[in-house]
């Protein structure tokens, strides 16, 4: 039963944290580590990263893990959620306006839009090529569709 705990909240969650297992769980941190060895030495669960690791159900396709991951972070789903509201319309949004949207500072949103960026999610566009200033630097999703299916494969 508390096997199955585990297993059902990281298929629910994947690239959940140990700490929110043990949260989500209420079970102690003994148990939780007994069976999160056990599941990683059966092959059913998977651990990616070293510190803070994330652990995934073996099925979770490798390239999914890394935008999982990212996308667990509260600001970079808020971030992207709001890229992607606007990707049909073809609106490019700067810096600025998704700090106000999604009401954070301008500081936080940097370093957000950098990882979504370094990480092949979003692309930074020049809006005004005559204009070399950083208000003229918008954001875009760059694969709109895989991207939405990401988001609803995996409940983010």
């Amino acid at each position: 039963m508390r096997r199955q705990a585990v297993i059902d909240l990281i298929k629910k969650t994947p690239g959940v944290s140990y700490n929110e297992i043990v949260r989500e769980t209420g079970l102690s941190n003994g148990v939780i580590s007994h069976y999160l060895i056990k599941l990683m030495e059966s092959g059913e669960v998977e651990k990616e990263g070293i510190k803070r690791g994330k652990y995934f159900l073996k099925s979770v396709p490798k390239k999914d893990r890394k935008i999982i991951t990212l996308l667990r972070n509260k600001t970079n789903n808020d971030t992207f959620k709001l890229l992607i509201k606007n990707f049909n319309s073809n609106t490019i949004l700067t810096q600025n306006e998704i700090s106000k949207k999604v009401k954070k500072s301008a500081s936080t949103i940097s370093v957000s839009l950098k990882d979504l960026q370094r990480n092949n999610i979003i692309e930074r566009v020049i809006m005004n090529k005559s204009s070399k200033i950083s208000s003229d630097i918008g954001f875009k999703i760059i694969n709109g569709k895989q991207s939405m299916t990401t988001l609803v494969k995996y409940n983010l």
